[in-house]
């Protein structure tokens, strides 16, 4: 009889548990950080605590204990290609989403009401009063700019480990039903992490069943690379630069939520359904066009970089790993 929880040949609990089990402990250790009383600066101790547990979660209930587990490493490598790649997805993220700007402005749904407070040399005639304040406002500004930075690259890296970086994997090592093909697997498995990403956006101001079908579009995006590579570097780049640049740069909204000062202020002008609403971008034609912008730029970043031309080997039944699904 098959027990239900545990896998005696694995010798590991079930993947149903064992994703349960992470999606429980990972945001209530996060959650948990928040409360530290340092003005959003307990972002900083996110990515170190998160690697931790996501570490400690693949050698102590998965039970990759070994380096010739494929997963040994959870996605998650140190090295010259993974810093090529985390800088690629930057890059990416950077030119979708000015092309997407760059598009709303000729069609007249976008405009740049005004740039986002930047240091100038107070005037020789300013009071010294004025002036003062000219230079507190100023460091207040990069102070911000900087902290959403921050927050924004350790959101990236954490929201990638949990759901694509440990749910994913899971998922797809669960989905062993002798009709399905590995590729059938990966694919259902991609859609319910997708799913779960959305679902965890679901509270967010302005959320709806259109923002759920995005959201869930970007999760699918998020997981291309990672499935062509075996590598999240790229994924983790492009989903910091994603919510940076649409809102520390641009002044959009990132998925319903707000930040105070941005680079840039651009002023969305034209309709919901380009826009996004109130939602942001995300929720719009608008987003949509830059997700499919972001998935060509990678396709063509890693036709010329990656060696895969497929689906990383990790990814196939041990049998099967030293090869390629064409």
């Amino acid at each position: 009889m098959i027990n239900p929880l545990f896998n005696y040949k694995e010798r590991r609990f079930r993947s149903g548990l064992r994703i349960t089990f992470f999606c429980l402990s990972m945001p209530f250790l996060v959650g948990l950080i928040q409360y530290i009383p340092m003005a959003g600066w307990q972002w900083m101790f996110v990515p170190p605590c998160v690697y931790i547990c996501y570490r400690l979660n693949l050698f102590l209930t998965d039970h990759r204990i070994t380096k010739d587990n494929p997963w040994y490493q959870g996605g998650l490598y140190w090295n010259s290609t993974s810093l090529t790649h985390y800088i690629a997805g930057w890059v990416i993220g950077l030119l979708a989403l000015s092309l997407m700007v760059g598009i709303g402005f000729l069609l007249g749904f976008f405009s740049v009401e005004s740039a986002g407070y930047m240091t100038q040399y107070a005037p020789e005639s300013m009071a010294i009063n004025d002036r003062t304040q000219l230079v507190s406002t100023s460091a207040s500004w990069y102070y911000s700019i900087f902290l959403f930075l921050f927050q924004m690259l350790a959101v990236g890296f954490y929201e990638e480990v949990m759901l694509r970086g440990y749910v994913l994997i899971n998922l797809k090592e669960g989905i062993r039903w002798k009709c399905i093909s590995d590729r059938t697997a990966l694919i259902i498995a991609v859609m319910l992490s997708s799913l779960l990403f959305s679902m965890a956006h679901l509270l967010n101001p302005s959320a709806s069943i259109i923002t759920f079908i995005t959201i869930s579009l970007a999760g699918i995006l998020l997981a291309f690379p990672f499935i062509r590579t075996g590598n999240l570097a790229l994924s983790i780049g492009l989903h910091s630069a994603w919510n940076f640049i649409l809102g520390g740069v641009f002044g959009f909204k990132v998925s319903g939520l707000s930040w105070s000062v941005s680079i840039l202020y651009v002023q969305s002008t034209g309709p919901d359904w380009w826009t996004g609403g109130l939602f942001g971008p995300e929720a719009g034609i608008s987003g949509v066009i830059a997700m499919l912008l972001s998935l060509l730029l990678i396709f063509i970043f890693l036709q010329k970089y990656s060696t895969h031309q497929s689906i990383h080997s990790n990814w196939l039944n041990p049998a099967k790993r030293d090869e390629i699904i064409g």
